[in-house]
């Protein structure tokens, strides 16, 4: 189990309540008024420190595009959005494209 102290990290709040069924951690972050967000659940990565190592990676990917596009956070955010679409499901299991695109 993850240390008290580890619950600080910035931008990485835990999520545990006694009567909800998710149980993980939640990205944010705030640039201009424009907000990126990820839930990353402990019973998708297989447990509560390899969800908050995904966290961390995610943060990290994040903050580098950031770098990318200093004065356009929702430039960098709509980039990490499109990376997060192509890896966060399980392969064969991506949602369908809307046929109205």
């Amino acid at each position: 189990m993850v240390s008290a102290a580890m619950k600080t990290i910035r931008n990485i709040t835990r999520f545990t309540y006694e009567f909800t069924s998710f149980q993980g951690w939640r990205l944010t972050l705030c640039r201009n008024q424009v907000h990126f967000t990820r839930y990353f659940s402990d019973k998708q990565y297989g447990g509560e420190a390899a969800a908050l190592a995904a966290a961390l990676d995610t943060r990290g990917r994040v903050l580098e595009r950031m770098q990318l596009f200093p004065d356009a956070p929702e430039k960098a955010f709509d980039l990490c959005r499109e990376e997060q679409q192509h890896t966060c499901y399980p392969r064969g299991l991506r949602p369908r494209k809307s046929t109205l695109d």
